[in-house]
């Protein structure tokens, strides 16, 4: 691709679009930082353009342009490239996207998609644009084309890293809520969530097997001879277990909290075989804790050492 000679200028922000793909990830986070800037300098945030007739389209720096609409800031500086074609835009937002901070797998892996599907971009050009292997371009495309919409948020609000979505992208779409909200509470990194994926889709796997995998991952990990899935180096202690089923569960409880001050009756008679179980496991499990918590001295730990 030939030198392009670019101008740079000062454009009314009601003269630019935002972009629909750099908005998958863009978070209130990355325009609240770019904001507090804003606010303390003025239109110092520059952004990269692409011009098509009379509007611009953004290309890079997003966020620092929604911070300076945000903050009344009427005008930005600007690049404005002599890219006039489409996908050439798009390759240009994607290679930036991977250099930049606030590049997120999820805009690349859309930049992708579209130079593939719309614009006839082959994996083999996008491999030697960006320097990545045909995997990695599979992969960030997978994130587009098979995460579930929940999970893409997750991966937006920098819950769960693009590494890890990758692996969960893998999994049927209807499961994937639920397996990382697992994966969140137990603490699952890349290579577990990836063992356990491999696993839950192997044609011979049980369906008991993979309820477990989504109900008690750890569980599978530990009980799985080595070499099989790969068994975790390190078993998590008791108390780091307790603490995060206890923190888990007493945000499920909050949520149910609230599903149940806004449900009408006919929808508590349809769940109150399940609510009656639930009444009985938690007065169970009150007991369980109260009778727990008693036999520990106040300001000692359990073995009699000093608080």
């Amino acid at each position: 691709m030939s030198t392009k000679s670019n101008k740079i200028c000062t454009l009314k922000v009601g003269q630019i679009e935002k972009n629909p793909i750099l908005a998958l990830s863009t978070s209130e986070k990355d325009v609240e930082k770019y904001g507090r800037v804003t606010k303390a300098y003025g239109n110092v945030v520059s952004a990269i353009v692409g011009q098509s007739g009379k509007t611009y389209r953004i290309l890079a720096g997003q966020a620092g342009f929604q911070a300076c609409a945000h903050n009344g800031i009427q005008e930005i500086p600007a690049i404005v490239t002599e890219i006039s074609n489409e996908a050439e835009q798009m390759k240009l937002a994607l290679l930036l996207s991977t250099i930049r901070e606030e590049g997120n797998s999820l805009s690349e892996g859309a930049f992708i998609d579209t130079l593939i599907s719309n614009h006839g971009v082959t994996r083999r050009e996008l491999m030697g644009l960006l320097k990545k292997s045909k995997s990695w371009i599979s992969k960030r495309q997978s994130l587009v084309l098979k995460l579930s919409v929940d999970v893409k948020r997750m991966v937006k609000d920098g819950t769960i890293c693009a590494r890890t979505a990758e692996e969960i992208a893998k999994m049927p779409e209807g499961k994937q809520v639920a397996f990382a909200s697992t994966v969140l509470r137990d603490g699952l990194n890349k290579t577990d969530v990836g063992q356990l994926v491999n696993l839950y889709t192997r044609e011979d796997s049980s369906v008991a097997l993979r309820e477990a995998i989504l109900d008690s991952p750890l569980a599978i990990l530990d009980a799985c001879p080595v070499g099989s899935i790969g068994r975790r180096k390190e078993k998590r202690g008791m108390t780091e277990r307790i603490t995060s089923n206890a923190g888990f569960l007493i945000r499920l409880l909050h949520e149910l909290k609230g599903l149940l001050a806004k449900a009408n009756a006919d929808s508590i008679a349809m769940a109150s075989s399940y609510l009656s179980e639930l009444h009985i496991a938690l007065e169970d499990l009150v007991c369980i804790i109260a009778a727990t918590i008693s036999s520990v001295s106040p300001g000692k730990r359990q073995g009699g050492g000093p608080s």
